[in-house]
């Protein structure tokens, strides 16, 4: 093979010879088969420097090659394996490469160049792995809250809703997950949000979780997160409505924590005269307590 002769270390006019077909003899070239040959024979001569300069020449200077997918994808990734400052250049510029399959290969091993991956997703509006790369590889909450802020996209607001709860920043996270519109996470919600006492916080996420999702602990979580906030007259509209909540069990959670106004109300509305007298007496309304007590009409409750 001629090119394997000429390309040879051996060949002291080897680099007169590259010099030349770089600069010169293929880049004014129309003929693919010569270009295809001689890429090629770059490749298996271990010359990846030299190919990005051959590459180079060929695809950004306007030849008749500089469209060629094969060829944008070949500059792209030897630069990857061989001169990573260039990528970033290469993929502002270039626009007609496999964007996602390099990406893969800019984000693994040994290469890592994560910033270069974010752009090629973006570049090629996988808005989704864009914001995965954000999240999971360069880390950063701030710009990927930039990011989904500028993009407004219901999976990349889920994703970055999804990121903050996992970083405790629950009133941050209600926001992402209520732009998302999606309730896929609510019991890591539920949990994240009672952890931190943020019953404001959650009243919000679930009033939007619960048009997504019919289950009855949301309804149950609801009307307790409405009795932790003291907004007892929208929790009792909510019971007066259609809902699911275990009305019976929230009330026990509520009178155990001595949250007694709240528990009063749902009580009356099962009813359960005997707690509901329970309830008066711990709030000192005896007459209330007494009749409550009759409707109950169990010796337990007078006790």
């Amino acid at each position: 093979d001629l090119w394997a002769l000429v390309l040879t270390p051996d060949n002291q006019y080897r680099r007169n010879v590259i010099d030349q077909v770089v600069s010169t003899a293929l880049p004014e070239s129309t003929n693919a088969d010569e270009v295809s040959a001689t890429v090629k024979a770059f490749i298996s001569a271990d010359l990846p420097t030299e190919l990005i300069e051959l590459l180079e020449k060929i695809v950004l200077h306007n030849s008749d090659f500089s469209k060629n997918r094969n060829l944008q994808n070949l500059l792209v990734l030897t630069a990857i394996k061989a001169d990573k400052a260039r990528v970033m250049d290469y993929i502002n510029r270039l626009d007609n490469y496999d964007g996602p399959e390099i990406a893969k290969i800019a984000l693994g091993d040994p290469y890592g160049l994560y910033e270069e991956a974010f752009l090629i997703y973006k570049k090629c509006g996988q808005n989704a792995e864009a914001m995965d790369v954000l999240l999971e590889n360069i880390n950063s909450l701030e710009r990927a809250q930039e990011f989904a802020a500028r993009i407004n996209d219901k999976t990349v607001w889920y994703k970055l809703g999804k990121a903050q709860l996992e970083n405790g920043s629950v009133p941050e996270s209600v926001d992402s997950y209520l732009k998302s519109e999606d309730a896929t996470d609510y019991l890591e919600v539920i949990q994240a949000a009672e952890r931190e006492e943020n019953y404001e916080e959650l009243v919000r996420y679930l009033t939007m979780a619960r048009t997504k999702v019919k289950d009855s602990q949301i309804d149950g979580e609801l009307v307790y997160a409405y009795a932790k906030t003291e907004r007892l007259s929208d929790m009792e509209e909510f019971i007066s409505g259609t809902n699911t909540a275990n009305i019976q069990a929230v009330g026990d959670r509520l009178y155990d924590e001595k949250f007694y106004k709240a528990a009063k109300i749902l009580y009356a509305s099962i009813p359960n005269n005997g707690r509901l007298a329970s309830c008066h007496v711990q709030l000192g309304e005896y007459t209330q307590a007494v009749e409550a007590a009759k409707k109950a009409n169990n010796p337990k409750t007078w006790q």
